[in-house]
């Protein structure tokens, strides 16, 4: 005979978490493009301004959003064990204000901050029901449930890569692949 558990304790079904999974495929795939533009950017354009932000801030400044819009509370995002062990980086955390960038990041913390966006959306899918993604509670964005602020996120992340990956194609003739999404299947 089944045992028939409480709703707190039963475990979660794939079809209960499907909106967090697919949203999190499409949001691996926006980062993976990210991701493609970093790999693809050579050091001498790393720093450089082109009619815009040098490269790497336009890089931090997605990742940011991304980190920032995955949180569910504002205190959150410094409480993150990669930004302790990053407090000289994010000091000042000028990304929260509206005053201009003015700093510079290395390649290799970007790509630090990339892996840690990736685990934090998979973890998103792992843990979220279909329930919770309709759920406001947060001081980022506050009027959005989750799911909206998800996908504002997306959105956000897609139109760096692409306006990058456009920057890119102009520079060096390498025009950036189309990935469709995160997960296999």
């Amino acid at each position: 005979m089944a045992k028939i558990l409480p709703d707190n304790q039963r475990e979660t079904t794939m079809q209960e978490k499907q909106i967090a999974h697919d949203l999190a495929s499409q949001f691996l795939a926006a980062l993976l493009t990210l991701k493609d533009c970093i790999d693809r950017c050579p050091d001498s354009d790393w720093h450089e301004k082109h009619n815009d932000y040098p490269f790497s801030q336009v890089v931090f400044h997605t990742l940011f959003d991304c980190d920032y819009c995955l949180c569910d509370l504002r205190e959150d995002l410094q409480k993150q064990q990669f930004h302790i062990n990053n407090q000289k980086i994010f000091e000042g955390y000028e990304e929260l204000s509206e005053a201009p960038r003015k700093k510079l990041y290395e390649r290799e913390f970007i790509i630090r901050y990339f892996e840690h966006c990736i685990v934090k959306v998979e973890n998103m899918a792992k843990v979220k029901t279909n329930d919770e993604m309709l759920i406001e509670k947060s001081d980022i964005y506050k009027s959005m449930t989750k799911l909206e602020r998800y996908v504002n996120a997306i959105r956000h992340t897609q139109h760096h890569a692409a306006q990058l990956g456009l920057r890119l194609q102009f520079l060096h003739n390498n025009e950036m692949e189309w990935i469709s999404r995160g997960y296999e299947s």
